[in-house]
């Protein structure tokens, strides 16, 4: 199951890997857990919220430990054989991130990762589903495109990572910026939270996280051609370990990447407040309230996110489109599809 793979890696919890790979090793993989649905036709179901409520129990003594939670929250049928129940799950009161799976009726068998339609293969499945998303876009001559991150966010960073060599490829042909999403008041806010006594400037994952959001945004206004090198070798390096050393971190990738570190505190120290009001006007226009959060010419994209997806997409957005929509990236390896915050 890829988002919770993700979650692991945020938990640095091993056990729970160990423990995840052998409870897909036990029902056959996940893939071919499908093959069992053809003989539920003759089971008895049960009622969506009490397959939501035996999957909850089994996440929660099997799969998810050291205080992380799955709190329940819409069931759906998915067609005739599976309900699709979605988590918020949470660890101290904070969200890490939104996930679905999928029960089937009889509420036997749990899936830990996408439904396939069995008659297409999933490139087959994903191409199409971008497509038509793609299709939704607005057109301009240039287009817009912001990307909404938090710079702590495992699901942002390798967004970021799928994002570069698509605007590397495209150029000026388009207005890209990247966005930063805040929460004010977030877990009740403080000096742990929040980099401000109204608790208005607060990031999910703590305050150094908002603090480096701001270092990114005063590189991005400030030192434009040296932000991509500086984001890459960030999240290379520093961004998996949030804490005390991150503002050390940043200065030695400052360093490395030609980056004016010295110029960088002073922006901080003499503009923080006017560029967080910023990020919260933009984002509550956009409507942007988790990390990654794509928007295209005012609409938000919400498929594939290798950089093929991605680059796709923006092609997508343009009246015209320029010879740099016909190159196949490298790298094209998806990036997790989930997300972190509301």
């Amino acid at each position: 199951m890829q988002n919770i793979f993700v979650l692991i890696k945020l938990t640095q919890t091993t056990k729970m890997e160990t423990l995840l790979k052998k409870t897909l090793n036990s029902l056959g993989g996940i893939t071919l857990m499908f093959c069992l649905l053809f003989t539920l036709s003759a089971c008895t179901a049960i009622s969506k919220d009490a397959a939501g409520k035996k999957a909850q129990e089994y996440l929660s003594k099997h799969i998810l430990k050291d205080g992380i939670n799955a709190k329940l929250g819409e069931i759906k049928e998915d067609g005739a054989y599976l309900y699709a129940v979605s988590f918020q799950i949470e660890k101290d009161g904070k969200e890490l991130e939104k996930v679905t799976l999928y029960v089937t009726k009889d509420g036997k068998r749990l899936t830990l990762g996408p439904v396939l339609d069995m008659s297409k293969g999933p490139g087959e499945q994903q191409g199409a589903a971008n497509k038509a998303k793609a299709q939704n876009i607005p057109k301009k001559d240039k287009p817009e495109v912001s990307l909404f991150v938090m710079s702590g966010c495992p699901f942002g960073v390798q967004a970021e990572q799928a994002f570069a060599p698509a605007i590397k490829a495209l150029g000026d042909t388009v207005n890209f910026t990247p966005r930063y999403i805040l929460y004010p008041g977030f877990n009740g806010g403080g000096p742990d939270m929040c980099l401000d006594k109204d608790n208005k400037y607060c990031s999910m994952h703590g305050v150094e996280e908002a603090r480096e959001d701001v270092r990114q945004i005063c590189i991005w206004k400030e030192q434009n051609e040296k932000w991509w090198d500086y984001i890459n070798k960030f999240n290379e390096k520093c961004a998996s370990n949030f804490g005390a050393s991150t503002t050390e971190c940043s200065k030695q990738v400052a360093n490395e990447s030609g980056v004016d570190f010295a110029k960088v505190e002073t922006c901080v120290k003499t503009q923080t407040s006017a560029l967080l009001e910023e990020e919260l006007k933009v984002a509550k226009e956009a409507n942007a309230q988790g990390s990654p959060t794509i928007i295209i010419n005012g609409s938000q994209y919400e498929g594939g996110r290798s950089p093929n997806d991605i680059l796709t997409a923006i092609c997508a957005g343009f009246n015209k489109k320029p010879e740099a929509c016909n190159v196949k990236l490298d790298g094209n390896a998806p990036a997790a599809q989930g997300g972190c915050g509301r």
